[in-house]
């Protein structure tokens, strides 16, 4: 057999398989993930901007969070970008192909 470019054996094709379900299951996890802190970082935001409502208006508020929470969700945002793209990238030869059969 001959060695792949990690030193390893050659995968087999049904291995290859449940390794391209696994990357594909593992994307789209992280991504569900990085959805879910980014709601979790708007009701924070939101939550900030009721607290400075109630506050008095003689009181001021120097901890505000609010910028550090905005450069977070659009870091966020950005890597939810990339890792959709990156999820299309995987699925684009098999969807290419139904395309072409289709445009046929």
């Amino acid at each position: 057999m001959h060695n792949t470019k990690g030193g390893g054996l050659p995968a087999l094709s049904g291995d290859r398989d449940e390794t391209y379900r696994a990357v594909v299951a593992e994307l789209a996890s992280v991504i569900e993930h990085i959805r879910n802190s980014r709601q979790l970082i708007e009701s924070a935001i939101a939550g900030e901007a009721a607290a400075e409502e109630a506050t008095a208006d003689n009181i001021i508020v120097l901890d505000d969070v609010t910028p550090g929470y905005e450069r977070v969700d659009a870091a966020l945002r950005q890597c939810e970008a990339g890792l959709n793209v990156t999820l299309r990238l995987l699925q684009g030869p098999a969807r290419s192909g139904e395309a072409a059969r289709e445009s046929a």
